[in-house]
């Protein structure tokens, strides 16, 4: 649900969902068959599990049976735990227990929120039959709010539809469920400085409120977490009022796979990664676990793609490469199938999977990385690049690029190194175009987050090929590190920044390299600030601390170093 609504908040008003039925009369009378919201791929899975240690928010369904109403609960449930495709497959079989369940559809619309995905034919046939059983008057008055609401969302974006969730709370004072749609459906996120917007304060001291009032309710804690998910805030602040939280979240429900990840994100951000590595590792065994129960593919369960991608970095976050690596080339090799692109799991293994392993290579940067980074990409007539499908064929070769730029450097190939750099601007440039595109495809989470990664990685080769330069030009690539410190993204949809340093120990080096050891410290600290921990950024540090005279400091540093590595 969170990435889902994450992607609707930003694209604004979705498409207006066609209905095409003409008598809604009576909801039983329709030329209507449940087939044409389950997915092929749904239907030929076994039944879905219940997890009733998450059911936080009981709801009164009507439905023709218990058996609709349960699934509908949980499905429920489910969503406001963020997972979608389970949440899905329930909602399918309440529709199959019940063929006039409103809230079923209202659960299939909500959860393939997702523009343009695999499933999209499922969710316009489900909106499509929420307004028959609407206009049948179907269910209770507060059912038909929750299905309009739902609607206004697909009419006119999530702004609106956050209006009508409140509007409902309002009318429903008991309903908890709807309060907390408002808040999270109404969030501004953050300005481009970090700041949170007004929507964004605005929601957070709804959630306060709520949590205050409920500080035992899975499904509040949950909402209170997540809209700190992608928080520039002081690291002192997420380890005071979110970490905890999550930990308690885990402790409640341990055997549900995305609160560990959850618990995982919230360890690696306040710099504790080997608390972040135990939590990423349970996960992905129980996501495992659950996929071979279930006989799931990573194309349906993109929580196990996300939680091994962030298990990897936080192995290197500790400086455990070779396990990071190992990890980051199992998941690279994942083979896609044709007839489920567009999935969730798909997209994750074309933009960040594919690239994970030249990400790492790059973040080390010893003298044969470059080329082991450059190797380790998919080649360019590989058929799983799916090059008249997806626009990450361009970030697959601005990373080739890059790579070829920081060996040349490495190898005092400056003005090569400079040719590498502007062929990668190029690139970003031609990806920067696809924009239209993207915004029609499945992967526009993805591709935001790669379009950013190269506007920091672009901003980075350039003072990086600055630096190598003598007189004056050197002291040009102090700005081109500012830009790229500007440029860097903080973490987006629970996953770890693409790069997997802060480009503070950038302007460290330099300010190393133009014999200005206090400067050099303060922006190694700042990198700190960021990233809790941060292996380079430590190591900067120190010699900083080093060059200043400060023995003692150094060899704190150094202890901690040693504690981050486990040694």
């Amino acid at each position: 649900m969170f990435r889902v609504w994450a992607v609707v908040l930003s694209l604004g008003a979705m498409s207006a969902v066609p209905v095409t039925a003409q008598d809604r009369d009576l909801a039983s009378s329709l030329p209507f068959t449940v087939d044409e919201v389950i997915h092929p791929a749904i239907a030929r899975l076994p039944p879905p599990d219940f997890f009733k240690e998450i059911e936080a928010l009981p709801m009164v369904i009507t439905a023709r049976n218990e058996t609709a109403q349960r699934h509908v609960v949980q499905g429920m449930s489910l969503i406001n735990a963020g997972w979608d495709f389970e949440a899905y497959r329930h909602f399918c079989e309440a529709v199959r227990a019940d063929r006039d369940c409103l809230m079923a559809y209202w659960g299939i619309g909500l959860a393939l929120a997702a523009p343009n995905n695999e499933f999209t034919p499922q969710r316009v046939n489900a909106i499509s039959r929420m307004v028959d059983l609407i206009e049948a008057e179907a269910g209770t008055a507060l059912e038909r709010d929750y299905a309009l609401a739902l609607a206004s969302m697909y009419a006119s974006g999530a702004k609106s539809s956050a209006r009508e969730f409140s509007l409902l709370a309002r009318r429903y004072p008991n309903n908890l469920q709807a309060k907390l749609l408002a808040a999270y459906l109404g969030r501004g996120g953050y300005d481009e400085f970090g700041e949170a917007t007004v929507a964004q304060e605005e929601a957070i001291e709804n959630m306060r409120l709520y949590l205050n009032l409920h500080p035992d309710n899975l499904a509040v804690l949950t909402f209170w977490a997540v809209l700190h998910a992608e928080s520039p805030d002081a690291i002192e602040m997420l380890t005071r009022q979110v970490l905890p939280f999550a930990r308690k979240i885990a402790r409640l429900a341990p055997e549900f796979p995305p609160y560990q990840h959850l618990l995982g994100h919230f360890e690696w951000r306040c710099g504790n990664h080997r608390l972040a590595e135990a939590a990423f590792a349970r996960a992905a065994d129980l996501y495992a676990a659950h996929m071979k129960k279930h006989k799931l593919t990573f194309h349906d369960c993109d929580g196990w793609v996300r939680t091994r991608l962030y298990h990897a970095a936080a192995l290197y976050s500790q400086g455990r490469f070779d396990e990071a690596m190992k990890i980051a080339k199992e998941m690279a090799a994942l083979q896609i199938d044709e007839k489920r692109f567009g999935s969730p799991g798909a997209d994750l293994v074309l933009w960040e999977a594919r690239t994970l392993p030249a990400r790492l290579y790059a973040a080390r940067g010893w003298e044969a990385d470059f080329d082991a980074g450059i190797a380790s990409l998919p080649a360019k007539d590989d058929p799983q690049l799916f090059r008249e499908r997806t626009m990450s064929i361009f970030y697959l070769e601005a990373m080739r690029q890059y790579l070829g730029s920081r060996r040349e450097l490495h190898r005092g190939n400056r003005k090569l190194a400079g040719d590498f750099r502007t062929a990668l601007s190029k690139t970003g440039v031609l990806l920067l175009n696809a924009q239209e595109k993207a915004t029609r495809s499945s992967a526009i989470s993805e591709y935001v987050r790669a379009l950013r990664c190269l506007e920091a990685l672009s901003a980075e080769l350039r003072g990086l090929v600055a630096l190598a330069a003598d007189g004056s030009e050197r002291r040009s690539a102090f700005n081109w590190f500012k830009s790229a410190v500007s440029k860097q993204q903080r973490p987006t949809m629970l996953m770890p920044p693409p790069t997997l340093y802060p480009m503070e120990i950038r302007l460290g080096e330099y300010h190393l390299r133009m014999d200005e050891p206090q400067k050099a410290a303060e922006a190694y600290w700042e990198g700190l600030t960021r990233r809790p921990n941060d292996l380079a950024s430590l190591s900067g540090y120190e010699r900083a601390l080093a060059g200043l005279g400060r023995t003692d400091d150094a060899a704190r540093i150094a202890k901690q170093i040693r504690l981050v590595k486990g040694n």
